[in-house]
């Protein structure tokens, strides 16, 4: 592995290059969506492509199916409340732009932070048609460490992690009082708070409205996601949230018995979690999922606490949790009661990918999850088509507690740990140039360490087979297979 190619978001390009240059690789090139950052940017040659294919009306290309067209568009959270036609364009525009760069660089690998966006969707899907493997770089849930995915499968080493590392990390992570070191503290949430926030944003969306227009770069990912016409966003009207918690929320969940109460453990929305690991587009649409889920666990008799997520607040539009107020036995407890204290106080745990599905299981609750990088299938009842939830409340009433706690949390740890790695992560936040931290540099070289390791001159991850269970649905980016005969050096499509 020569020459890897780094794709950095805005504001993260003098991160990478630091870290980049500390990776021991003999080239480095940090390519952008944005005209004049980084090494290489994709903005003019996508420019170019999108205005030609916006005028013939196409509906695929050689580089992208219209499923597959299809599919992108329906996970990014900017695309999917653009026009069809338009969206569709980009869709293929930034592929085009993305192969071009590939086929002149002609990395190695391929390594940026989490897919969370068509842009990065197509930079992948154009590396795979190549044989270039691709890796995600984010905080582990282990404090202190990172880890590698692929499309939210955790990138595991093939190494068994010694059993003391593994103990270790057991009484660390299943601590009730544990917090992933990506979480904040947010202890405020009145109405003032609210309406401050939506002011707050509806000044930024107007600031990259004029940004984007000044820059010559209307469809800039960053400014087109600040628009507060996008249909996911909140309006001031949603300030409504701070009433409809309940502040008798104990009381409410003294009737039911603790295996009887299901915690709906909200994530962020939209989450790039959700939008690019769930292979099934149906479990992607998150509110439609815990709303049928909630009906199907209270006519089944169980007690639903919902708990929205603390960053949320601000965000969340109250239609969604007045839907789930509408169905018996759900509890909308305030924002300020942590996720820890809900997991105590409840036996089964519902989120998609979320951490809290993590700590569920490793307090010996039942947990409900999607396809998330800490899953062990003995360990978790994971959800893998939208069919899967009629399953969910007979297979809850038949569920015990595990034969051995510290069995399944050994187990969960210990495959955690073999995609996890020692990186200082969050060195990325506060990050200046001109006095580079040591935690960047070491992140770095841990960085390259990893994917030498991880990559085709090593393991081979992304050819080993070790993530073929999943096959992705028509037009899914796992529906893509690696090309049989592969050159590290650029190859066509196969």
């Amino acid at each position: 592995m020569k020459h890897v190619l780094i794709y950095a978001i805005f504001r993260t390009e003098p991160w990478w290059t630091h870290v980049g240059r500390n990776m021991g690789m003999d080239r480095i090139t940090v390519l952008t969506d944005t005209r004049g950052r980084g090494d290489r940017w994709v903005t003019d040659d996508f420019y170019d492509a999108y205005r030609r294919f916006k005028a013939s009306g196409a509906k695929a290309s050689g580089l992208v199916t219209e499923a597959e067209i299809a599919d992108a568009i329906a996970r990014c959270r900017v695309l999917r409340w653009l026009p069809t036609d338009q969206a569709s364009a980009m869709v293929l525009a930034m592929a085009e732009a993305m192969d071009k760069a590939l086929e002149d660089l002609q990395p190695d690998a391929i390594v940026s932070l989490p897919i969370d966006s068509y842009v990065t969707d197509m930079l992948e899907r154009m590396g795979k048609a190549r044989g270039i493997p691709y890796f995600e770089l984010t905080a582990s849930a282990l404090p202190g460490m990172s880890m590698l995915l692929y499309r939210g499968q955790l990138v595991t080493t093939k190494q068994t992690p010694e059993a003391s590392a593994v103990a270790a990390r057991v009484a660390e992570i299943a601590d009730p009082e544990f917090a992933p070191q990506y979480v904040q503290n947010a202890k405020i949430f009145t109405k003032a708070k609210f309406y401050r926030t939506q002011a707050y944003f509806r000044l930024r969306g107007a600031f990259f409205n004029l940004y984007a227009k000044s820059i010559r770069d209307p469809f800039n990912l960053r400014c087109l996601d600040a628009q507060m016409w996008l249909g996911h966003k909140a309006r001031p009207s949603d300030a409504r949230v701070v009433d409809m918690v309940e502040h008798d929320w104990q009381t409410k969940l003294d009737v039911f018995p603790k295996n009887r109460r299901v915690l709906f453990g909200l994530q962020v929305f939209p989450e790039a979690a959700i939008d690019y690991w769930l292979d099934d587009l149906n479990l992607v649409d998150q509110e439609h999922v815990l709303i049928d889920l909630a009906q199907r666990l209270s006519e089944a008799g169980f007690q639903i606490v919902v708990k929205d997520h603390p960053l949320q607040f601000g965000f969340r539009q109250a239609a969604f949790l007045e839907r789930l107020q509408t169905i018996p036995n759900v509890v909308l407890v305030p924002y300020e009661v942590t996720g820890n204290a809900m997991l105590a106080q409840c036996g089964i745990s519902v989120t998609a990918t979320g951490t809290l599905g993590l700590q569920a299981s490793l307090l010996g609750n039942a947990s409900v999850t999607g396809q998330a990088y800490y899953v062990v299938d003995e360990d978790f009842l994971v959800l893998r088509t939208i069919e899967d939830l009629a399953e969910v409340p007979d297979r809850l009433l038949r569920a015990s507690a595990p034969r051995s706690l510290d069995d399944r949390q050994s187990r969960i740890i210990a495959q955690v740990l073999k995609g996890s790695f020692d990186g200082p992560f969050m060195s990325l936040f506060g990050f200046k140039s001109d006095k580079p931290s040591d935690a960047a540099s070491q992140m770095g070289r841990e960085l390259g360490r990893q994917m030498r390791l991880l990559g085709p001159e090593g393991e081979d991850w992304h050819r080993s087979g070790l993530h073929a269970s999943r096959t992705g649905a028509p037009g899914s980016p796992l529906a893509r297979k690696w090309p049989v005969q592969v050159s590290l050096q650029g190859s066509s499509h196969a």
